[in-house]
């Protein structure tokens, strides 16, 4: 298998990072959150750690690369159809499903590929944009005929994931927490939430991926709308690639 990842930054899927011989994918927190529910339900192997470990089974395109390739691909459909706030995410989505087909086409081997977008806003995301934004994805991905993609749309942002775990007592009535506000400037902004929870300092991307990777942070425990949805889209994905869901 290999993993296609695209996100906003390092602290979601990842980021590229100087080397002795070039440029090295490091892995966010969002990107160990898809490993570990893939190597529970269906791999039973963890594709990032064969990744770093020197292996050549994850790519990452940041969002800029993202967008300049979609000016040389397939004509998206007019944005009025499906909504113009949503035309970006839908194109986003047929970028990603055709360098998968092709890269799968390429390595006879298949791939599952990640869209990871904020769902955030200036204002709490009401949850029928936020659901726009996924079917966008969706619909992006089916364009092209890709049944390997995923969309992975935090409600409002990532904190919110996060927090669901870290905050006490821990996995416990999380689903309001895709109420608050994605506005970082708010007052208890769920950035400034997690920055209290890691001693007053917003914790680096680094230390972020740590929770996952040491368990302080369990994807399988997440029990929220917008993390549910987005591991059944998971799921869903890697068995179209030929991975059974595993009990």
């Amino acid at each position: 298998m290999r993993l296609l990842l695209s996100g906003e930054g390092p602290t979601d899927l990842g980021h590229e990072r100087p080397t002795g011989g070039g440029m090295k994918f490091v892995p966010g927190p969002m990107a160990w959150v898809v490993d570990k529910v893939l190597e529970r339900h269906h791999t039973q192997y963890s594709v990032l750690d064969i990744h770093l470990a020197g292996g050549d089974c994850v790519t990452h395109v940041h969002e800029t690369a993202l967008a300049s390739m979609g000016k040389q691909g397939s004509p998206l459909f007019p944005g009025v159809k499906f909504g113009k706030g949503t035309a970006f995410f839908t194109r986003n989505a047929q970028v990603l499903g055709l360098l998968a087909k092709q890269t799968a086409a390429q390595e006879l081997q298949p791939v599952v590929a990640v869209l990871f977008r904020d769902g955030d806003g200036v204002r709490a995301t009401p949850s029928g944009e936020w659901q726009e934004k996924v079917d966008s994805m969706h619909r992006g991905f089916a364009m092209v005929e890709c049944d390997t993609g995923v969309p992975m749309v935090p409600r409002p942002k990532s904190e919110a994931w996060l927090l669901c775990a870290l905050r006490p007592p821990g996995y416990a009535n999380c689903a309001p927490l895709e109420d608050a506000s994605g506005n970082d400037a708010s007052p208890n902004s769920l950035k400034k939430q997690l920055a209290a929870l890691s001693g007053g300092t917003d914790p680096s991307a680094d230390e972020q991926a740590g929770w996952v990777v040491t368990g302080a942070v369990d994807p399988l425990r997440i029990d929220m709308p917008s993390f549910n949805a987005f591991k059944q889209a998971l799921h869903t994905a890697a068995q179209n690639a030929g991975w059974p869901l595993l009990p």
